[in-house]
């Protein structure tokens, strides 16, 4: 087991960039946003295993970078990690992806050669769940269910589609259970039991982190993933009932989600659902 290298999962807008902005106050952190791991990881489709020996030869080439240059990859914006990768205005048509691939400089802060190196791939890493458990610290986000899906609805990114190709690169099952659903909304919902189930399959619960607790902690949550996470107090703001997502789109959606009896309700209960539709309407 890699100690010192965090795999970092979650539900696609479920808050992820967000814990590695988090995690990247902290002294002796470096967490990176959807990094190019590079060809021969992606070859593992047809051998899970050669997926995770690349992606330990990929720890461990960013790690050098990282002492002997300052730099590492990761999605970016103006050369640092986001809070967020996705615009945050009303534009009138779905917000676009604003974080580029590319590195950003780390500077300003003391590494100590076993300091601990956390990357983040929802999708992927999703997909290679069961496996990555094995050799790596892993972690999961979670966020409300009908948030996910307004989140989805309202940004220009393939799971506004119900799609999501990098996890359905590794996994061709879901790919053709999606394939097999005409209707988006029903892909999305599809997808939105795919991750929860999964989740509660493999990880065990402690490994599992609500968006809302990180949120409304100050980021004191993560310490389940870095202890020294317990001493963050960032005002933060639960974004929940985003006045960015529609409000008769987010109704329609709760009637979809409440006839359902997916893994998420595991984690969130159908009450939720009614007392987010009340915060809408504020």
């Amino acid at each position: 087991m890699h100690e010192r290298d965090v795999i970092l999962t979650g539900i696609p807008r479920s808050g992820t960039t967000l814990a590695c902005w988090l995690l990247n106050q902290l002294p002796n952190v470096v967490a990176l946003v959807e990094p190019w791991i590079g060809g021969r990881f992606w070859l593992g489709r047809w051998n899970p295993e050669h997926a995770c020996r690349s992606l330990s030869r990929f720890f461990q080439s960013v790690r050098r970078q990282i002492i002997r240059y300052r730099l590492a990859p990761s999605c970016h914006v103006n050369g640092h990690v986001p809070t967020n990768t996705v615009e945050e205005r009303r534009t009138g048509r779905p917000r676009k992806p604003i974080a580029r691939l590319g590195k950003i400089r780390i500077e300003e802060k003391l590494l100590s050669p076993s300091f601990r190196l956390v990357v983040k791939h929802p999708a992927p890493f999703m997909a290679l769940l069961d496996r990555l458990v094995r050799h790596f610290p892993t972690y999961a986000i979670v966020r409300h269910p009908l948030a996910v899906l307004a989140s989805w609805n309202s940004v220009s990114l393939p799971v506004s589609k119900g799609r999501v190709p990098a996890a359905e690169w590794f996994d061709p099952s879901l790919r053709r259970a999606l394939s097999r659903l005409p209707d988006r909304w029903d892909r999305q919902v599809y997808l939105l039991g795919w991750f929860f189930e999964t989740y509660r399959r493999v990880l065990p619960s402690e490994a599992i982190l609500r968006y809302e607790d990180i949120v409304a902690s100050g980021g004191r949550a993560l310490r389940a993933i870095i202890p020294e996470a317990a001493a963050l107090n960032v005002p933060l703001e639960n974004r929940n009932a985003s006045p960015l997502y529609d409000a008769a789109l987010m109704r329609a959606l709760a009637e979809r989600l409440l006839r359902t009896d997916g893994s998420y309700w595991h984690f969130y209960s159908r009450e939720s659902v009614e007392q987010l539709i009340r915060e809408m309407g504020r």
